[in-house]
């Protein structure tokens, strides 16, 4: 599930691909020397178990040439999944339609989360009501990358630490430096608490009534604080969403948008829900993607440890739902690479990249001479099996019907 030209999704995400995928560079900005690093994208995702029956969080991860776009989202509520889906496929089409997309990526991902909210209040006006969706989006044009964020999944960037950096085989595959691109907007956050109690609203724990003794039930505070609505009675762990439409004015739709220049130190992009990053904090998945060349291997690593620890801390009972996508930036001069990017399925054809050089007819004579050794055990083997007689290595096999 990784290479240029791509999406990635789970069942039924096939007929998303043209929506999710990032348009080509209009002509007008096509003049600009550097192409930015080529990127790889891994995806591994996981289940809950334990609570609702099925995978509320959703993904984009979509590769075409000098663009990327990759994001998580994590539903919450009874509806979402329904939420978390629709979102994904809003958040990408209005980013691509956006005017500024070429001039002012930044404005164009902080317009796309306001228009994908707005039409989650045309389209799920009930269903979103106390149902949302978390979203961190990365999307890269060459070496430009704009990270954009509502709610508690992140980004996060594993960056070469070392001076000489990133040229050396030891800063390709270890010695990374995780850099936290977005900021879990949860009520524990004072900027996040201090804008909810202006307006009005209530942040606290849980109250739960128990009974101690012989004597009257006490409410007992236990778990998360969480921002309340105005009935009290419905509970949020994160101050930002989408959707979630019975928690305004106190959650909010404005996502936390930065950019930044990627440079040849930075070497691979991390993105996850809460699922991850409950249990592995952003060092140890950068250090763990570092140990692998292949991103979905990194993806599914970072995953499977987490889902683990889920496991162990609740003997087996109970796990959050899991996504990790990964990233890789790999930022030789194109006129270097010796290989073409890989595959990412068996209807992809693999064209020979021109810069290697052709074998000349020095190197192939081995072969031949070989071959024409192997030419009469092959007849005589195939003649004794009662075969048709098979072609020697090497030489072209005649096609029926002339097709190529």
């Amino acid at each position: 599930r990784m290479a240029m030209g791509r999406t990635f999704g789970g069942e039924g995400f096939h007929c998303l691909r043209d929506e999710l995928m990032p348009p080509p560079t209009p002509i007008s900005h096509r003049d600009v020397a550097s192409e930015g690093p080529r990127c790889y994208i891994g995806v591994c995702t996981f289940q809950n178990q334990g609570k609702n029956g099925e995978n509320q969080d959703s993904y984009i991860a979509t590769e075409n040439g000098t663009k990327s776009l990759v994001a998580v989202l994590d539903g919450h509520g009874e509806q979402g999944k329904r939420v978390s889906e629709f979102a994904r496929s809003q958040l990408a089409k209005n980013l691509y339609a956006s005017k500024e997309l070429y001039t002012k990526p930044a404005m164009a991902m902080e317009n796309a989360y306001a228009e994908t909210q707005r039409g989650i209040e045309r389209s799920h006006t009930i269903d979103a009501q106390r149902s949302g969706t978390t979203a961190v989006a990365c999307y890269r044009h060459r070496d430009r990358l704009v990270v954009a964020n509502v709610g508690d999944s992140r980004a996060v960037l594993g960056r070469c630490s070392s001076r000489e950096g990133a040229q050396g085989e030891a800063a390709a595959h270890g010695g990374l430096r995780a850099v936290d691109l977005s900021s879990d907007q949860r009520p524990m956050r004072e900027d996040e608490r201090t804008r909810i109690v202006q307006q009005g609203g209530l942040v606290h724990q849980s109250a739960i009534p128990m009974r101690q003794g012989f004597g009257p039930p006490v409410l007992v505070r236990v778990g998360p604080e969480r921002v309340w609505d105005k009935t009290g009675r419905c509970g949020l762990c994160v101050t930002r969403s989408l959707g979630d439409l019975s928690m305004h004015p106190f959650v909010i739709a404005q996502p936390e948008v930065s950019e930044r220049t990627l440079c040849p130190k930075d070497k691979v992009l991390i993105l996850g829900s809460d699922g991850v990053w409950d249990r592995i904090n952003s060092q140890e998945a950068v250090d763990i993607a570092a140990k692998h060349t292949d991103p979905n291997a990194a993806a599914r690593e970072i995953a499977s440890i987490a889902r683990q620890r889920w496991h162990a801390e609740t003997q087996g009972q109970l796990s959050d739902d899991i996504t990790a996508v990964v990233m890789h930036l790999d930022h030789t001069d194109p006129a270097m690479r010796t290989s073409p990017p890989r595959p990412s399925s068996k209807n992809r054809t693999l064209l020979p990249n021109p810069t290697l050089p052709r074998p000349s007819l020095a190197d192939t004579a081995p072969v031949k001479a070989r071959a024409r050794r192997l030419e009469p055990l092959r007849s005589t083997r195939a003649e004794r099996l009662g075969l048709l007689h098979l072609p020697a290595a090497g030489l072209p096999t005649r096609r029926r019907g002339g097709g190529v």
